[in-house]
């Protein structure tokens, strides 16, 4: 900008500058937190004419006429504003609030223009709900009773102007639009009539202190109609220069970033859409590229921006250090260094100015381009160093917690670790359920600590998750978990964490992408390093992960030569629980062609587990307990012993649940469901295998799944 511009600011010439400039300043100034907010304030002050009468409150925006969608909103809010369903008294107020930019407004107004004849007398009032100062109900009443009377002498006094409102208002059926409202006082006197009037309010803020109003959360667009508002905007031939999705989805479907899109184009018609796309990919242009004339998504955003309070300009900056789509108040409080009341309280402001959007089960979202804004004013408030040190402390807290949460799945839990700001749970099913729904968060901080090269880090957090991983093979991203770890263990050149970790891949490539070729390369690696690490023990589950693989391409001597070598292992190690899945899968290899051989070896085994039982881990002893029972019903079922298979399956199912034994139970679901179809019980058989079908999803293989899926098509009926 140039020296003279500064000049008339400093010297009090130009007291309301323009937004852009004020903004340029403040970021040249390095100003924070509430210096930038008195900077920015008195431009606004400046910018109020000298008497509240003079404002334009009472010009209504035109109506668009490319409005495009929104139908179910507006059928809600014209049935709203029929006077004959009022019951006799005014209609509720419908409260129209969502983020900046979805359109609430032109809504509205849409609204009251289909129902001009069910209102004839249509009034606006703009009561400036992000203004520095907000008209007051006083004003607001003013200018009602300015429209409606044609009498610019208007009460001075909030009593006199309520009193008068209310006689113009009986008299006339009248649909109001009280636009951008700061808070529920400035609507208030509006509704004390008792005429058949309707108001309609748009606000940032839901105003949930309204009394008897009908609220409607206006979001972004669906895609479809994102796309149809778009060929509305942009001729039609260069409509048809690049892919209109990818436009909607860099715009967030939010209509005023729609219109700015389509707007550029469409007085830029040497540009393809394509050529606007290249610039909206870049996340660091997006948002300035999203502004057209006096558009932008950047200022809309600022708005509310502008109104929080430092804490909570604080969290909405940092919450865009987070990785994941959404996120609840004890990740929003980790970010922000804030218990969990506290995060609460701010996330509660954000949502109420619509720079975050609530979600079922107390969980939010920042939407992609409040989040690139967000970013944004991080980058200009905060230094380098800082927002450093804030991602490290966040990556670290969702480490520490995952490493908790998934420490409580070993067979021997380790004692609870000290409190160190990470969550602590109370129950596996409570750390079950955040690994699960804070996945992408903790996967993202577990893929940044491999990029920076915290390798023990990264093998301390794969270690804990081991024995979760199997209770959630659904998930489909644990080979990528454990190729990272078996990458890092490569990288400390330590060759017994490398068999380790090369195992739980091998294992990942055997249950969740269902290539036991890969595993088998995989478990041969490990086998190698646990060799040149001396360790018997890794030894004997790299044979173990050999024979699984061998097992599943049916090379059954192969596999059962590999199985004898795990079970030599574990016993020269001393690892009962090891031989145990060892003796385990070497008879299951057996039931392959020795159903007969294999279903007294598992029965031995049975007998083993009781007697030493006491000894093993619970989830250890379930799962051979449960394994074992299912294989048995499998060899009995090739027998055609259908009563004994039957039993043999439900003993399975007796142990454990579904979610600890989710492939075990498809399988046993499976096989209770065909001996049940041989037993003639066709209405038990379809819905065991109907079970079978929904628990393998996931957690077995593609080939399994039409297997059981034909069976279960072939059943008549």
């Amino acid at each position: 900008m140039s020296d003279r511009t500064i000049s008339d600011i400093e010297r009090g010439i130009s007291l309301g500058p323009r937004r852009g400039t004020m903004l340029a300043l403040a970021d040249a100034l390095k100003l924070q937190a509430g210096e930038r907010e008195r900077f920015l304030a008195s431009a606004r002050a400046g910018r109020k004419p000298a008497t509240p009468d003079a404002r334009s409150v009472d010009i209504e925006p035109h109506r668009l006429a490319d409005f495009t969608g929104r139908e179910s909103e507006i059928l809600s809010v014209v049935a709203q504003l029929d006077p004959t369903g009022a019951a006799g008294g005014p209609a509720a107020p419908v409260v129209l609030h969502g983020a900046p930019g979805v359109g609430k407004t032109s809504i509205a107004i849409e609204a009251l223009h289909r129902c001009a004849t069910l209102a004839p007398i249509r009034l606006f009032v703009d009561l400036g709900g992000l203004d520095a100062v907000p008209l007051t109900p006083l004003q607001v009443l003013q200018a009602l009773l300015r429209q409606l009377t044609g009498d610019p002498d208007v009460p001075k006094k909030l009593g006199e102007a309520a009193a008068a409102w209310r006689t113009a208002a009986e008299a006339s059926a009248v649909a109001i639009l009280l636009d951008d409202a700061a808070n529920e006082a400035q609507v208030r006197p509006v509704l004390t009539s008792a005429g058949q009037g309707a108001v309609v309010v748009t606000s940032r803020r839901a105003l949930a202190g309204l009394e008897s109003a009908r609220r409607l959360t206006i979001g972004p667009l669906p895609r479809q109609e994102g796309i149809a508002f778009l060929r509305r905007i942009i001729p039609a031939a260069q409509a048809e220069t690049g892919d209109l999705d990818e436009l909607a989805r860099f715009c967030d479907d939010i209509p005023l970033a729609l219109r700015i899109a389509g707007n550029r184009l469409a007085t830029q018609p040497s540009w393809t859409v394509e050529d606007f796309l290249r610039r909206l990919r870049r996340e660091e242009r997006r948002l300035s590229a999203l502004a057209a004339g006096d558009l932008a998504m950047e200022s809309t955003f600022a708005l509310s921006y502008e109104h929080l309070s430092a804490p909570a300009r604080t969290l909405f900056r940092r919450l865009s250090l987070v990785d994941g789509p959404s996120f609840d108040a004890r990740l929003a409080g980790a970010v922000g260094d804030l218990d969990v009341d506290e995060a609460e309280d701010l996330l509660d402001g954000l949502a109420g100015l619509g720079l975050v959007e609530t979600l079922r089960g107390d969980r939010y979202r920042l939407h992609d381009l409040l989040r690139l804004y967000a970013a944004s004013r991080l980058r200009a408030e905060e230094t380098s160093d800082a927002i450093s040190a804030e991602r490290r402390r966040l990556r670290g807290w969702l480490l520490a917690t995952a490493l908790t949460a998934g420490s409580r799945f070993e067979p021997r839990p380790p004692d609870a670790p000290p409190v160190d700001g990470r969550l602590t749970f109370s129950s596996n099913d409570e750390a079950r359920a955040w690994l699960i729904t804070e996945a992408e968060h903790w996967f993202a901080a577990y893929q940044a600590a491999a990029a920076r090269g915290d390798h023990a880090t990264v093998l301390t957090v794969a270690d804990s998750l081991h024995w979760f991983s199997d209770l959630w093979r659904a998930w489909g991203r644990w080979h990528e978990v454990f190729a990272t770890s078996a990458a890092a263990a490569a990288a400390l050149d330590d060759p017994a964490q490398q068999a380790r970790h090369l195992g739980y891949l091998a294992w990942a490539q055997l249950v969740e992408t269902f290539d036991p070729a890969q595993a088998r390369t995989t478990a041969d690696a490990a086998l190698r390093a646990a060799r040149r690490a001396g360790d018997v023990q890794q030894s004997g589950w790299a044979n173990f992960y050999l024979a699984w693989s061998m097992l599943n391409v049916r090379e059954f001597d192969v596999a059962h030569g590999y199985a004898d070598a795990a079970v030599h292992d574990f016993a020269a190690a001393g690892d009962v629980e090891g031989e145990l899945q060892a003796r385990s899968i070497g008879a299951s290899i057996r039931s392959r062609y020795e159903p007969e051989a294999a279903i007294g070896e598992h029965r031995e085994l049975l007998e083993f587990v009781q007697r030493v039982g006491d000894e093993l881990p619970a989830s250890i002893r379930g799962l051979t307990e449960a394994n074992a029972h299912a294989v048995i019903a499998y060899g009995l079922l090739q027998l055609d012993r259908h009563e004994e298979a039957l039993a043999a399956a439900s003993a399975a199912l007796a142990i454990g649940s579904s979610a600890e034994f989710q492939s075990g139970h498809a399988s046993a679901h499976r096989h209770r469901g065909l001996a049940q179809l041989g037993l003639g019980r066709v209405d038990e058989a379809r819905a065991d295998l109907a079970t079978a079908l929904a628990l393998g999803a996931g957690a077995r293989s593609a080939a399994w799944l039409d297997e059981v899926r034909a069976a279960l098509d072939a059943i008549p009926g």
